[in-house]
């Protein structure tokens, strides 16, 4: 499940991208996945539609209703998981769902206690695609063509 962020209470300023622009960015992405991909992701907009700060504890709350037998992994990145403990009702969070750090090819391990996984994946974050996007940069070699077209339509992260 592909849950893109609402209004992430950590985060200094508000993300560029409207939510609905971020729904339609990773709808757009998971459109360009194969079939047999596709039919193993479902895109929700919990949190996007969720008013003030999103928090991930009210997101598991929320989803666990509808999946009452089945359990919940959270996949953070090495950024996010080095932050865990800061995040609104770490604890509590940590006792509804197991937790699992995506490394990229190039990164040490985060050394924040949860399992980890290194994956064969672009060796890049989503800021520093937003830095090349803003510098004016191409950055076509880490996003699909109709990610980058919504992009430029819409003028997001200083594109032209």
């Amino acid at each position: 499940m592909v849950v893109p962020a609402g209004n992430p209470y950590m985060r200094s300023e508000k993300p560029e991208a409207s939510g609905f622009d971020r729904i339609e960015m990773a709808t757009l992405a998971l459109d360009d996945l194969s079939d047999a991909l596709q039919e193993k992701v479902v895109l929700t907009d919990l949190e996007v539609r969720r008013e003030g700060p999103t928090y991930a504890i009210d997101t598991i709350a929320q989803l666990k209703p509808f999946f009452p037998k089945d359990s919940f992994t959270l996949i953070l990145g090495s950024d996010a998981a080095s932050n865990f403990d800061k995040w609104h009702k770490a604890d509590a969070l940590k006792k509804m769902v197991e937790v699992l750090v995506v490394r990229r090819p190039s990164e040490k391990s985060a050394k924040s206690g949860f399992p980890e996984v290194e994956i064969d994946a672009l060796d890049i974050s989503a800021t520093k695609v937003r830095e090349i996007i803003e510098s004016g940069g191409d950055p076509k070699e880490f996003l699909t063509d109709s990610v980058l077209t919504y992009i430029k339509e819409r003028g997001l992260y200083g594109s032209k």
